[in-house]
């Protein structure tokens, strides 16, 4: 069912296209595929492909440690969070997009604004995700910890962190998406390289074609990114959500 929907959608744009709206704007999915091919052929799209992960994988690294980080010192920590808290949803509040001037005053064109986007706009996901399973961790279990003497880094890597683990899952694969959009809108912004780039540049170039086209391609890596996390996460003991 799927196969014959996404035929028939396709079939009626190839159709529809030139006769009910306009091709200018609207492209075709044949023109689509063979703008593909060609940046293939010619090896324009793999540089901007590469650098587009590169930049997702780094800035989802960053932030997940950064996140993580945080977030079990908050969670051990009720002075800490009383301090820190209103901070951190103030930042969260903000909207990422507004931060892309600052970070080309800031780190100047390339690849650095974008990686930045990246870990920033990914950072609150994890985080607000393992900070609400690290303070749900039931009090029985830290309790048990403490009578047997646990030290806080066993606290945290033998109780917190297992007992908290589907929710940090979640947090994962979350961060992992918007770390995706946040080297787009990088790349868009401040960036010469990347599947961003090549889409800011077709417009600019006024093709709807090309434009398609690396939108296209943006779904295939976002479609790869999050199975191969729902993969992984699949094999973490006691996480039974992601199976």
């Amino acid at each position: 069912l799927r196969v014959v929907a996404l035929a028939g959608f396709l079939g009626f744009w190839q159709l529809a296209s030139g006769h009910l709206f306009n091709r200018y704007y609207f492209g075709t999915p044949s023109g689509i595929a063979v703008q593909i091919y060609e940046w293939l052929r010619s090896g324009y799209l793999l540089p901007h492909l590469l650098a587009t992960i590169e930049t997702t994988a780094l800035g989802f690294s960053i932030a997940a440690f950064l996140a993580l980080a945080v977030a079990v010192p908050l969670a051990l920590s009720r002075s800490a969070d009383k301090v820190l808290s209103p901070f951190i949803y103030a930042a969260f509040a903000l909207p990422k997009v507004v931060l892309a001037p600052l970070m080309i005053f800031w780190l100047g064109v390339g690849f650095l604004p974008s990686l930045a986007m990246s870990a920033i706009t990914a950072f609150f996901f994890v985080f607000f995700n393992a900070y609400g399973g690290l303070r749900n961790v039931s009090s029985a279990l830290l309790k048990a910890g403490a009578i047997l003497g646990a030290s806080p880094l066993q606290m945290t890597f033998k109780i917190l962190l297992p007992a908290a683990a589907p929710t940090i899952v979640q947090g994962l694969q979350q961060g992992l998406v918007y770390a995706f959009h946040g080297a787009i809108v990088g790349e868009m912004t401040a960036s010469n390289l990347g599947i961003g780039y090549v889409i800011i540049y077709a417009a600019t170039d006024m093709n709807s074609t090309s434009v398609l086209a690396a939108l296209l391609v943006l779904a295939a890596i976002a479609f790869a990114l999050v199975k191969a996390l729902h993969a992984a996460a699949a094999r973490i003991p006691g996480n039974a959500e992601a199976r």
